[in-house]
């Protein structure tokens, strides 16, 4: 500590500022201090946090890997200045994408494997237009 206290006398008042507010946040991450924000998100099960749950849950093997395919465009429906791309994998697995009209989709992307059949890509490009009414 001593060392740190000499080498941060020897330099310029700006980077003194900048090098103790890391090592201020550094310390603080070190002894558990976590913005409220964070805590926040772990209460509700939202936001950046979640993420790192569910990988820490993948890790200790509380839960698997969800098995993932190939999805491909199936169809590209507009109406009213909204649009849905419906994509299709491997048996009969579905993922509907809805955004304004005009916006990319993408030809192909990987989703997570859910074979249904009582599913169909005109089925939700009909309750997509039924639900725009």
């Amino acid at each position: 500590m001593q060392l740190l206290v000499t080498f941060i006398n020897h330099i310029g008042p700006k980077l003194r500022v900048a090098i103790m507010t890391r090592v201020i946040v550094v310390s603080a991450l070190a002894y558990g201090v976590t913005p409220a924000n964070t805590a926040a998100a772990s209460e509700n099960a939202s936001g950046i946090g979640l993420g790192f749950i569910e990988m820490q849950k993948l890790w200790q093997g509380l839960t698997e890997k969800p098995r993932m395919t190939t999805c491909r465009l199936a169809t590209r429906q507009t109406y009213k200045k909204k649009q849905i791309c419906v994509y299709s994998g491997a048996n009969h697995t579905l993922v509907a994408i809805y955004n304004s009209a005009g916006a990319f989709c993408n030809n192909e992307l990987r989703c997570k494997y859910d074979p249904d059949t009582s599913k169909s890509v005109s089925g939700y490009v009909r309750a997509f237009r039924a639900a725009q009414k």
